[in-house]
């Protein structure tokens, strides 16, 4: 019996699969909270040369003035040099010479601790000649997403789903505690890097479990409650930062123990149906099924799989392709064929301008002219709506159009928020293309995973969300252009959304069609 089949006599949406989607939607907090929480424990604050241990920032003072040279033209006080002076905190400022020329800062730096209490910048002094560190902190996180995408994507298509999804989950307890421990920068990176492996993997990986559980009609609600919790993990973020006053250790260390509550998964995830299907494992497929309909309350045929296996026992029938091996895909089948290259090329792109725009965008919120905290939980809560847009509007108007839609309009919104004379103006536009741009996420995530076949489904996924994290990568250092010509980051990201935009429109419509199961009907579908 094919698959689709007995899911429609088992439920598309019953109590079980509701249940395996609220579960991996609590995986997306996590994944959430760890990759944008740099943008609080590395975050910069005002500072300048350090005279005496446990001295305390001032924003004037005689002793500043004193030690610190000012420019007045660029109105700001120097932070990596000082007037080489001998001042103490027992010599009177009067006696000072400014005339002595400047030198580093050889006691470190005394940091503005209103906002931020204790940052990596501030712990680990992570200015001037080592800002490039600070940047690499904010970097680290998508790194290790792109790396654990690859990696976890494709192991998890060769030996299961739930044996990776556990180890990428038990990883990111320990490493997530862990790193909130850390003594060296070194070590933090590398904690940070780890991270971005696991917690990105883990959240990939289950919703493929659910996704492949699920019937076609109850797709769109099960991408639209991922990104309701997507925005739930951003929210807490933007209220435990406040709340630990910017202490980047208790940040860290939140998001560590909030991962505690997915040990109970080891014994509640099953391995998705579709995959033992794949690999021949009907007895455990069964075993999985038929609790499934137990929780549903419906009643399953007791060999379900019969002429599957009687089909198993025949001579291997020739195939259209010689890569298509369905028990040993990998990653390198997605471009042997022609239209599944193309198509995996196409949303390799589109997934990488989503992130650059979003990102982009993300780090322009600021112009809001309020306090980093509040300013965040603004761009947080403009993505709820952006998410539940979708689940009104995915199934009457389609995967392609709507994609199209929004990745064209949010780019639109972007160059119009190149920043005029009215800052209002500039956050309004700003804000209505981080409205589209979280939308375009919900959808992306369900368009890949009705493309992909089965059997390297979790590999297109790692793939794609693998240049998602170059985008989000490349972003922070692309408003460095700004220092050229000042709407030049605006004009690159937001004409790279409408090109992505227009790019979806060469994708097959997915909407309302059974998920494509081997390489063969990945290669036909659509067409």
């Amino acid at each position: 019996m094919h698959f689709d089949d007995i899911v429609h006599i088992l439920g598309e949406f019953g109590r079980y699969q509701k249940f395996q989607l609220f579960l991996i939607c609590l995986t997306c907090i996590c994944s959430t909270y760890f990759l944008q929480a740099n943008s609080f424990m590395s975050a910069s604050s005002d500072h300048y040369c350090k005279l005496y241990d446990n001295q305390t920032f001032h924003d004037t003072s005689p002793l500043k003035n004193c030690t610190i040279p000012y420019d007045a033209e660029d109105e700001a006080w120097d932070s990596c040099s000082r007037y080489d002076v001998n001042v103490s905190m027992g010599i009177s400022p009067e006696l000072c010479s400014q005339d002595s020329g400047t030198q580093d800062c050889d006691n470190g730096w005394v940091y503005d601790t209103s906002v931020y209490e204790r940052t990596v910048v501030h712990e680990y002094d992570l200015v001037c000649e080592k800002d490039w560190m600070k940047q690499l902190s904010k970097s680290i996180v998508p790194l290790g997403n792109l790396v654990g995408g690859i990696i976890f994507g494709q192991l998890a298509d060769i030996f299961g789903r739930k044996p990776l999804f556990i180890i990428a989950m038990m990883s990111s307890i320990v490493v997530g505690i862990v790193a909130a421990f850390s003594q060296t920068y070194a070590f933090f990176i590398v904690c940070q890097f780890l991270i971005g492996i696991f917690s990105i993997s883990m959240t990939l990986i289950g919703y493929v479990i659910v996704m492949e559980l699920t019937g076609t009609a109850y797709r769109v609600t099960c991408a639209v409650m991922t990104g309701l919790f997507i925005s739930v993990g951003l929210l807490i973020l933007a209220m435990v930062a406040p709340l630990s006053n910017g202490d980047w250790r208790v940040i860290q260390l939140v998001g560590g123990l909030l991962c505690l509550m997915f040990i109970p998964y080891y014994w509640l995830l099953p391995e998705s149906v579709r995959w033992l299907i794949q690999k021949e494992k009907y007895d455990k497929a069964e075993k999985i099924l038929h609790k499934a309909a137990k929780m549903n309350k419906v009643i399953l045929p007791n060999d379900l799989f019969q002429e599957e296996r009687k089909m198993a026992g025949e001579t291997e029938k020739p195939v259209r392709y010689e890569c298509m091996n369905e028990k040993q895909n990998n990653l390198a089948d997605l471009f042997k064929t022609p239209n599944l290259r193309k198509r995996t090329i196409n949303l390799c792109l589109i997934w990488f301008a989503i992130s650059f725009v979003y990102y982009g965008l993300a780090l322009n919120t600021d112009q809001l002219g309020t306090s980093p905290y509040v300013t965040y939980f603004i761009s947080c809560l403009v993505e709820i709506p952006g998410t539940l847009s979708c689940w009104v509007l995915l199934d009457k108007v389609g995967r392609r159009w709507l994609m199209c839609s929004y990745m064209v309009l949010g780019g639109i919104a972007l160059i119009i928020s190149v920043p005029p004379d009215n800052i209002n103006v500039s956050a309004t536009c700003a804000m209505i293309g981080k409205f589209f741009m979280s939308g375009s996420w919900t959808i992306i995530y369900i368009f890949s995973a009705e493309i992909y076949p089965t059997t390297v489904r979790n590999a297109g996924m790692g793939v794609s969300s693998t240049w998602a994290r170059v985008g989000s990568i490349i972003s922070p250092y692309i408003m460095l252009l700004s220092d050229i010509w000042d709407p030049m980051p605006y004009l690159i990201m937001g004409i790279t959304s409408i090109i992505a935009g227009l790019f979806a429109l060469l994708l097959p419509e997915t909407s309302h069609k059974d998920l494509p199961e081997t390489l063969a009907e990945g290669e036909l579908f659509g067409t």
